[in-house]
């Protein structure tokens, strides 16, 4: 029961985030909906931030890749801009409220691991030193974030496809590309 508790609180927060700001939201509002009582919200949650934060990492738990394969990356890459698409009001409002710093943490860290999965694929034999190896999938995980935020700040618009193929442009081989001036001789 715990969990569909927290499924129906976690449904509540995103509903009510079409209609309202997350800072005008009150637990009021969510046990509402829920129909459940506010010793039910606070025996799962501190207070409507955290529901925040549970249900963004619920979302990207079961939708956004962990890691990405050479087979699939561009298919992995678009995962993020779908989701943070299909859940416009709810990602927006997100970043437009104080919690706007977890979240560019949290895309951060599982973008990270995305491109360091990628990476270590790509340079799979090659003698590169760690810290070059760090350098480039923090370069490419922050570059990522930075055109995400920036994205966020325009309001999201659909990215036409010629802004989706220049992305994909950017990331094809790019990334092996850049660890191959990185190896050290053997």
């Amino acid at each position: 029961m715990a969990t569909s508790t927290k499924e129906a609180l976690g449904h509540a927060l995103k509903q009510m985030m079409t209609v309202k700001p997350i800072n005008k939201i009150t637990v009021k509002d969510l046990v509402g909906i829920c129909n459940v009582n506010r010793q039910t919200f606070y025996y799962h949650f501190d207070d409507v931030y955290d529901l925040l934060e549970w249900v963004f990492e619920e979302d990207a738990n079961r939708v956004l890749p962990k890691e990405v394969k050479l087979s699939t990356w561009r298919e992995d890459v678009q995962a993020f801009f779908d989701y943070l698409q299909e859940n416009k009001a709810f990602a927006l409002n997100i970043y437009n409220s104080n919690s706007r710093n977890g979240m560019l943490k949290f895309l951060n860290e599982r973008i990270e691991g995305c491109i360091c999965s990628f990476s270590a694929i790509v340079s799979d034999g090659r003698n590169i030193d760690r810290k070059d190896f760090e350098f480039i999938v923090a370069l490419y995980s922050n570059a990522i974030v930075g055109l995400i935020a920036q994205w966020l700040d325009l309001g999201m618009p659909a990215p036409d496809e010629e802004t989706k193929d220049r992305f994909m442009r950017v990331l094809e081989s790019s990334i092996e590309n850049i660890l191959m001036r990185f190896q050290l001789n053997k």
